[in-house]
């Protein structure tokens, strides 16, 4: 039960950045990895602040805001521009990736590249029953379970989300109906900056960080949204819950040095026997 209740956390922290990358690639069909450096950017972004006399709580909240600015900023000074000129989607996946370097190297010449860790003393471990919680697993949890509950509440229950699912389904037919796409493109990036920043900051507060580790978090992002269905807003949810409870009892079973292989053996069998993964659909809707 604790492995499993571990991996849930995990998937959940997983999944939150698994859905930022969505909330980008489904309406716009960029694929955004300048989402890495901003994952990459943010936990220092709180840490200088939190260094310079910053309560931990306005540190997290101002890097955040940081984390959607850098996230609009790569839409409005790049994409946005791109699209006009009916860039390729490699174009687009070409000049993110130049952006995700420029930020992670700013960030080393601004930082260094050693890990580093939030000092936030001896935290309390929370018991119940035969389970045992660390506070950083406990607020990662909680956090995750209510901005997801959040999102979905937003998009299915509110009209700006059922013109961004709109936007998803088919971008041209909405602009010909009079609504704001150029808006509705500045929401989704706006989104996955904020979604990806929480993500970066969750898990900063538990492991630490470098300037590096944003691709490899962004990789398995990749990976779940690929395994719950890259078609759908909730596809991402739920492969990145089912990938950190299958890393979690690999770790348990084995050892830290099959995580990788097995990821992308569940990557690859997906892709053979559910290449629309648990929750996509086909182009024909089966």
């Amino acid at each position: 039960m604790q492995v499993l209740i571990d991996g849930i956390i995990s998937g959940l922290v997983i999944a939150l950045l698994s859905l930022s990358f969505t909330l980008v690639y489904l309406p716009t069909r960029v694929f955004f990895l300048a989402l890495a450096g901003i994952y990459a950017f943010v936990p220092y972004g709180a840490w200088a602040l939190s260094q310079a006399g910053w309560p931990l709580y306005a540190a997290a909240i101002a890097a955040t805001l940081g984390g959607v600015l850098v996230s609009l900023l790569c839409e409005l000074t790049n994409h946005a521009r791109l699209e006009r000129r009916r860039a390729s989607a490699n174009a687009h996946m070409i000049s993110s990736l130049g952006i995700y370097i420029i930020i992670v190297q700013l960030v080393s010449i601004s930082w260094g590249n050693d890990p580093k860790v939030f000092a936030l003393g001896a935290q309390p471990a929370f018991k119940t029953g035969i389970l045992v919680l660390a506070r950083p697993q406990s607020v990662a949890g909680v956090t995750s379970v209510l901005i997801l509950t959040l999102f979905f509440g937003w998009l299915h229950r509110s009209k700006s989300g059922l013109q961004f699912q709109g936007l998803a389904d088919n971008p041209v037919e909405l602009a010909l109906k009079g609504y704001n796409v150029a808006c509705l493109r500045l929401l989704a990036f706006g989104l996955a900056g904020c979604l990806a920043s929480v993500a970066a900051l969750l898990t900063a507060f538990d492991v630490g960080f470098d300037p590096h580790r944003g691709l490899y978090a962004l990789l398995l992002a990749v990976v779940a949204a690929m395994i719950g269905g890259r078609s759908s807003f909730v596809g991402p949810a739920v492969g990145g819950i089912i990938l950190g409870v299958a890393r979690s009892e690999i770790l348990w079973s084995l050892s830290a040095r099959w995580l990788e292989g097995f990821t992308f053996l569940m990557l690859i069998a997906f892709l053979l026997f559910r290449p629309y993964g648990l929750a996509g659909r086909h182009a024909n809707g089966s």
